[in-house]
């Protein structure tokens, strides 16, 4: 009886460890791992086990910028509470679908997989695992021509995204701020603000040259108007395998804006 008052509480509790294959994964991919669960010190029921994939955002409270957890994707692992008794252990391996638009892993953005278990009257245990979101193929493809060009990236936040330009996407995105300091833009522009807007059919860049100084999120602000600093190109895949059109795209669309 003292062992079960002492597990509602927490202690000799049973316990729960993500082990991920690998902590890296990209936008569209996948992510694999195991749920290691091993019992206290005395019996329980496991009414639920989730997995939340979970990112950082960007957003305002009381005129104060501030940092708060958007859950990407909850998982249910199991269809029915079970037991597990004292020192059991019992492994339930997942695999997740990454979402297009998870946020890549730089500057302010990070993302993490938080397992938590439900467990009667007593203390929920939970785990929380770092992983490491690189970019997929096609958003590498851009990345490198900015790079190409002589941007460098600056800052990335992400943000919740105006619900006109969603379309079944995440409600979030991805801001990613480019100093044009080694370009040949350096004297004419502040900087170059880009969003990725990805499907598993085409990738959409929504792009804001800015000729002055700006405050943070200028670009999510305008999503909200009609602002024309504002521009979109659209790709298809097969569209995306030529770098050199994307950089005369992009080129094309700077010096047209300064």
């Amino acid at each position: 009886m003292f062992k079960k008052l002492l597990s509602s509480i927490g202690i000799g509790a049973a316990t729960v460890d993500t082990r991920l294959e690998e902590s890296a994964c990209v936008p569209g991919g996948t992510l694999n791992g195991v749920v290691h669960i091993k019992g206290g010190s005395t019996e329980q029921s496991v009414d639920r086990i989730y997995i939340f994939f979970n990112t950082l955002y960007k957003h305002e409270v009381n005129d104060k910028t501030t940092y708060s957890t958007f859950t990407i994707e909850k998982i249910l692992l199991n269809e029915a509470p079970f037991m597990i008794g004292p020192d059991e252990v019992k492994e339930i391996p997942f695999t997740i679908d990454v979402p297009f638009n998870t946020p890549i892993s730089v500057s302010q953005s990070k993302s993490w997989i938080e397992t938590g278990l439900d467990i009667a009257q007593a203390v929920d245990p939970k785990d929380e695992d770092s992983i490491l979101v690189k970019p997929n193929q096609a958003q590498q493809v851009v990345l490198d021509v900015l790079d190409d060009i002589g941007f460098r990236l600056k800052k990335a936040d992400t943000e919740m995204l105006p619900a006109r330009h969603r379309s079944g996407r995440l409600p979030i995105a991805q801001e990613l701020e480019y100093s044009p300091n080694g370009t040949s833009y350096g004297r004419k522009l502040d900087e170059l603000e880009v969003v990725m807007l990805q499907t598993e059919s085409s990738l959409d860049l929504l792009i804001q040259v800015d000729k002055s100084v700006h405050n943070l999120g200028s670009l999510f602000a305008d999503l909200t108007g009609t602002n024309e600093s504002t521009h979109r190109l659209s790709y298809t895949n097969t569209e995306l395998t030529s770098p050199e059109r994307i950089r005369r795209d992009l080129e094309a669309l700077i010096e047209r804006s300064i």
